[in-house]
């Protein structure tokens, strides 16, 4: 275990380095809303969003006591839990499996491209994420009350991870009956502390506003209605050529890995169905998933251990920038008086720049603008004409935001 450690310990530390090398810069406008929560807490004024995410708000409040910024309170929070979801999969897995697969699954995990995604977009999926996999790991070792409490924070870090505890309930109760009564009561506990914070601080207009968003997710905006990315094309991508080895490794069944894929088919079915794949981000619990059932294959093959290892960090390297595309939008515009007309991070540039900024949703109040002002045209989209100045993503699924050349 000794040699384990040293190997876990620099590589661990040496990728919290690469990534506290990058400025804090938000992903999205969900990522400015959540800074804002850490300021100033309202669901309702969407600071942050439904359904609040009130750990993260609590601890983001916690950590901004001693720095007082709230945007770089949340980068601490939301890239050490990225930082740090490598290792807590080793010791789950170590419980789980071996030692070998535990150190395989560490290397794969820290190596991924996926990871640079979790640890720089301030976003709630790597909270949600590192306390989803420390609860299961709780659970693994029968620690049942630990568990519910570590599970309850990871609910309330990512509530839309919802499937995986509808699942993993109904798996609990038939599979492992003796951590229900412990297990439930302690996440029962916390979850009322977390339910009587929302309520302290929004009123009722919680629920009202849980009614809207959770109708505007399902009928405009958040399962792709808008968008013309596919999971197909999120899926069978050149970054995720490594994944050919799932259909290998799903064929060699692990009883001991039952309620793994139990929660991987449930969460892919979830996706597919019910979240946006504009958003890559949202099949990034299925990454990780798969890297453990890649890894229960490779114990002993370490020269594709080692080609994994080398092809994931060529794609983290082909990733150059330092800032988020909106943010080189930022230091690259000149004049005040344009008015900017885009698709994406609308409230970023709202807070950060002098120029009107409009959304291209309204597409027919976009194409006066266009005919009558002057204006700068951002998308994502590459329909915008040939000439046009491209502002790179910083990791895999961050999408380039395209200025128009007038």
């Amino acid at each position: 275990m000794g040699r384990y450690k040293i190997i876990i310990g620099i590589t661990t530390f040496c990728y919290a380095l690469f990534i506290f090398s990058y400025p804090p810069s938000f992903y999205n406008d969900d990522a400015l809303f959540l800074s804002r929560g850490i300021d100033n807490f309202s669901v309702i004024d969407f600071s942050p969003h439904f359904p609040g995410y009130p750990f993260i708000i609590l601890c983001g409040k916690f950590i901004n006591l001693f720095i007082s910024d709230s945007v770089y309170s949340l980068f601490i929070l939301t890239s050490l839990c990225a930082i740090f979801l490598p290792l807590i999969l080793f010791f789950y897995i170590k419980e789980l499996q071996d030692e070998k697969t535990a150190l395989i699954v560490f290397l794969l995990s820290l190596s991924s491209p996926y990871l640079n995604n979790l640890s720089l977009s301030l976003l709630s999926d790597s909270v949600g994420l590192f306390f989803l996999f420390l609860g299961l790991y709780f659970l693994q070792i029968n620690k049942y009350k630990t568990s519910g409490i570590v599970l309850s924070i990871a609910f309330f870090s990512r509530p839309s991870y919802l499937v995986f505890y509808i699942v993993g309930l109904l798996y609990i109760s038939f599979f492992k009956r003796v951590a229900i009564k412990e297990l439930l009561i302690s996440f029962g506990l916390t979850s009322l502390f977390f339910i009587s914070y929302l309520f302290l601080t929004n009123g009722m207009l919680y629920l009202y506003e849980a009614e809207r968003f959770i109708f505007g997710h399902f009928t405009v905006w958040g399962t792709g209605q808008n968008t013309q990315v596919s999971w197909f094309n999120n899926i069978f991508s050149f970054a995720n050529i490594p994944f050919l080895l799932l259909f290998y490794a799903l064929f060699n069944f692990d009883k001991k890995f039952l309620f793994l894929y139990v929660l991987f088919f449930s969460y892919v079915i979830w996706i597919l169905f019910a979240q946006n794949p504009d958003n890559i981000r949202h099949m990034i619990p299925a990454v990780f998933l798969a890297i453990i059932f890649i890894s229960s294959i490779l114990k002993e093959k370490y020269f594709i251990v080692f080609v994994l290892i080398v092809f994931n960090l060529y794609i983290s390297f082909s990733y150059k920038q330092k800032l988020a595309p909106a943010d080189q939008f930022i230091k690259y515009i000149t004049e005040n008086n344009r008015i900017i007309i885009t698709n994406r991070s609308i409230e970023i540039l709202s807070e950060k720049v002098q120029n009107k900024v409009v959304d291209h949703y309204y597409i027919n109040s976009a194409n006066y603008l266009k005919q009558n002002h002057k204006v700068y045209i951002l998308s994502t989209e590459k329909d915008i004409g040939e000439n046009y100045i491209e502002f790179k993503g910083r990791f895999i699924g961050e999408h380039s935001l395209n200025l128009k050349n007038n």
